[in-house]
């Protein structure tokens, strides 16, 4: 009796791992195969459709690709530079900011944190630089990007005094 009840323990939680299992049952996509790309990944949903900022290890640029589709299927736009002033791009967090994408991220020459924003909301256009929100020592490590009361703030690692740092913008943009 106590084996059966075991037994049956096993049935049941080998058949709802094959159920979670079958719910990722699409084959991966490659979305970016230039060299060594796609570290330090952030993934949002743009103008209705998934979108990733990522480090380009080969290139040492913050980079960001959007979906072609609702479900993130099809992938044929190349990834956009949007920093390519030394070794940028690390640590990305990306968010949609006042209806536009945004990225924070980690400046590895300069040892800051950086800020970028789309101009549209669907990410097709960086004409602005990127903002430097922090240049005091190493910081910008393993930023986090959310709206706080309307307006975006980052949370992010001080490396030289090990700190956890918090900062909030002056308005929704």
């Amino acid at each position: 009796r106590k084996h059966m009840k075991k037994a049956i323990l096993l049935i049941v939680v080998l058949c709802t791992l094959n159920n979670l299992l079958a719910q990722w049952n699409n084959a991966p996509v490659t979305v970016d195969a230039t060299g060594d790309v796609g570290r330090y990944t952030s993934m949002a949903i743009v103008n209705g459709h998934p979108a990733i900022s990522y480090y380009d290890n080969t290139n040492d640029d913050l980079k960001f690709i959007r979906a072609d589709n609702a479900d993130g299927s099809s992938w044929t736009t190349s990834a956009q530079t949007l920093d390519a002033t030394g070794d940028v791009g690390q640590y990305t967090s990306m968010a949609i900011v006042n209806g536009h994408p945004a990225i924070s991220y980690y400046d590895v020459t300069n040892g800051d944190l950086k800020f970028i924003r789309a101009d549209n909301a669907d990410g097709s256009s960086w004409t602005a630089s990127a903002q430097t929100l922090d240049a005091t020592d190493d910081v910008g490590f393993y930023t986090s990007m959310a709206i706080v009361n309307g307006r975006p703030a980052i949370s992010y690692y001080d490396n030289t005094n090990f700190d956890l740092k918090f900062i909030r913008a002056d308005n929704a943009d």
